[in-house]
């Protein structure tokens, strides 16, 4: 919904269980004229979109949000002082349900991790919760 409109990813690196991106963000599109005019800031709705994106995009599968287990935002992210951003995820297969505590052993489920940073600055740190749909 957002890459390639939002946001375009001009590099990516993988290894086992993770994928860094770097991503340009679209400092013209109307999300950044909403929020707000004069000084726009990446919602955090979109933060979190965006990692679903890039999760999908590096697993070959389309995901629902099963839950945020935590999300830290740090810094906000400027799109006009900071047109690029790095994303780290981690992938992790077998989570633990947030609500019950129990292990789901459903490959369907994947915990990610991320990182949003700029060279030393981080401006959000998170672990989201997935489902394959």
């Amino acid at each position: 919904m957002l890459k390639g409109v939002f946001f375009t990813i001009k590099e990516s690196t993988d290894s086992e269980n993770s994928r860094t991106c770097r991503v340009a963000l679209n400092a013209s599109h109307p999300i950044f004229q909403a929020h707000f005019a004069g000084y726009p800031i990446m919602p955090g709705a979109c933060v979190v979109q965006l990692i679903k994106e890039l999760a999908s995009d590096y697993l070959g599968q389309s995901f629902f949000i099963y839950a945020v287990k935590n999300m830290k935002f740090l810094q906000v992210i400027n799109p006009i002082e900071t047109p690029e951003l790095s994303v780290r995820l981690t992938f992790t297969k077998y989570i633990k349900d947030c609500v019950s505590g129990s292990t789901l052993q459903d490959e369907n489920c994947i915990s990610v991790s991320s990182i949003l940073s700029d060279n030393e600055i981080i401006f959000s740190k998170s672990t989201i919760m997935l489902k394959n749909r």
